[in-house]
């Protein structure tokens, strides 16, 4: 069985039959509803569920997704894959997606659409073996009566309206243009087509079903698909988007170079939407949907290209050079795309699978130190020197009486508040109006502000300290240079640490 756009049901079907469904919305209102904020983001869109009924009676589940703006919105509907659903697994509900977010942060109201047998859907997933094109529209007629249902809701602008599908769901709405409603302007099909697994040649089908939905359609299509698709070789997918241009003539295909190790993944990673964007913004802006947006927040942070600082397995480039920074960056290396590596003051974070791994990342960071900053995504390194954060020196101000000795502790813990090594310090520039005793071997307390190892602030442990005492009768400002081991490592570069003590 192969992934995606993949049914595992063999039973035919013998007897079809098309008829239009009653576009005339009942009176619906979502089983739940809620405010919706993604890990990382600040602002919340709303997320509706329905079950609502069509024509044969059969309860279908979708959801509506609602910007945090005032309405009525134009809407997008967006059919999702099939990946591995069968008589006996019917997927997950699809919510969020970035091509969601795509449309969430241009002002829609974005409607996802489960078919009959998929997920919370009542009835049997539709199948008619080696009848493809026959597939496609029954589903097709499922997706338009929930949807015209749906846009009688007051939140929605019936008269501005674009649709979508992604693999198994490309297909179908390229079946549902066939018929489109009536507020329909345009559609984006990201690499269209299904396989069925009691038809074991299909590929002259889908041709044939790509010529024959073409030609029934009028809408203005973007047809995005890449070269390295796992579910469809090159040849197979031109020769179906050259046959369905022939009877749409208003189609235009992207075609995406190789992209990581399979495009059919193209939307799940937020590089994937850079080949696109630009074209389908373009789509909308010449139907007359809008097309700019007013809620970025709703897409995933997208990482700038390889910035040509370092290759990315060249460790000794990395903006701090400890053992803490070598492992987290080793670990990164090891996780699968999408992935970003974070690198702050004196943290670093790791973000990887989940949806917007940069600004989750970036999130985390956040929370236990300071000047944050992406240094690589997936396979390559973005970093610009100039904006390095880890800085090899650090200058503080330290203010004490006269007649008093200033403290200054060191000490590097493991999160169980444990020693990790005892770091060296060594004087580089005495003071000059006073004296400094540098001690090797010390008791205190870590004077964390931020992060987790905040709670051992009130455990002691050991450490290094520096004891600054100022000369008899001095009023005014001194200075001290020394530098720190910051790494288990002690062949690692140390910090440069200087010091302004104001004596009062």
């Amino acid at each position: 069985m192969r992934p995606d756009a993949t049914f595992c049901l063999a039973a035919m079907i013998a007897s079809i039959s098309f008829l239009p469904p009653s576009l005339h919305a009942a009176s619906i209102a979502p089983i739940s509803s809620k405010q919706t904020t993604l890990v990382g983001h600040t602002i919340p869109f709303e997320e509706q569920i329905f079950r609502i009924p069509v024509q044969d009676g059969t309860i279908l589940e979708a959801t509506l997704l609602l910007p945090h703006l005032a309405g009525p919105f134009p809407l997008a509907i967006i059919s999702g894959g099939a990946s591995h659903i069968s008589l006996t697994n019917h997927g997950d509900r699809k919510s969020y997606s970035y091509l969601s977010g795509y449309f969430l942060s241009r002002g829609y109201a974005v409607l996802l659409p489960m078919p009959r047998g998929f997920a919370d859907s009542d009835g049997t997933l539709i199948s008619h073996g080696c009848a493809l094109t026959a597939t496609a529209q029954e589903n097709a007629e499922d997706i338009r009566a929930v949807s015209a249902s749906v846009i009688g809701l007051p939140e929605i602008d019936a008269t501005r309206i674009v649709t979508a599908g992604v693999s198994f769901g490309g297909w179908v709405q390229m079946a549902m243009s066939a018929t489109p409603l009536a507020g329909t302007k345009a559609q984006v099909l990201f690499f269209p087509l299904m396989h069925d697994t009691s038809c074991h040649s299909d590929n002259d089908r889908l041709v044939q079903g790509a010529r024959e939905l073409g030609a029934a359609s009028s809408l203005p299509t973007l047809w995005v698909q890449g070269e390295n698709d796992s579910l469809a070789p090159t040849e197979l997918w031109k020769t179906m988007f050259a046959a369905y241009k022939s009877g749409n003539p208003k189609s235009t295909l992207v075609d995406v170079p190789p992209f990581q190790t399979d495009s059919h993944a193209l939307l799940n990673d937020p590089d994937g939407m850079k080949p696109w964007m630009a074209q389908a913004d373009a789509l909308l802006t010449q139907v007359g949907l809008p097309s700019r947006p007013v809620m970025p927040e709703y897409m995933p942070l997208i990482a700038p290209d390889a910035s040509g600082y370092a290759a990315l397995d060249d460790f000794s480039k990395l903006p701090q050079q400890n053992d803490m920074i070598r492992k987290a960056y080793r670990m990164f290396l090891s996780q699968k795309l999408p992935r970003a590596f974070i690198i702050g003051s004196d943290a670093q974070v790791i973000g990887a699978n989940g949806i917007d791994p940069i600004r989750q990342a970036l999130a985390a960071c956040s929370k236990v130190t300071t000047n944050c900053r992406l240094y690589a995504y997936n396979d390559r390194v973005v970093w610009q020197p100039n904006s390095n954060p880890a800085s090899q020196s650090e200058h503080q101000t330290i203010t004490i009486p006269a007649g008093k000795v200033a403290t200054v502790f060191y000490t590097a813990i493991t999160p169980e508040c444990t020693q990790r090594y005892m770091p060296a310090i060594h004087l580089v520039t005495p003071p000059t109006h006073g004296a400094v005793a540098m001690i090797a071997s010390a008791t205190g307390y870590a004077k964390h502000t931020m992060g987790p190892l905040m709670k051992c602030n009130t455990i002691s442990v050991k450490g290094s300290a520096m004891q600054y005492r100022a000369d008899p009768n001095f009023h005014g400002t001194d200075s001290v240079v020394l530098t720190k081991q910051v790494s288990a490592d002690p062949k690692d570069p140390p910090q440069t640490l200087s010091y302004s003590f104001v004596i009062q």
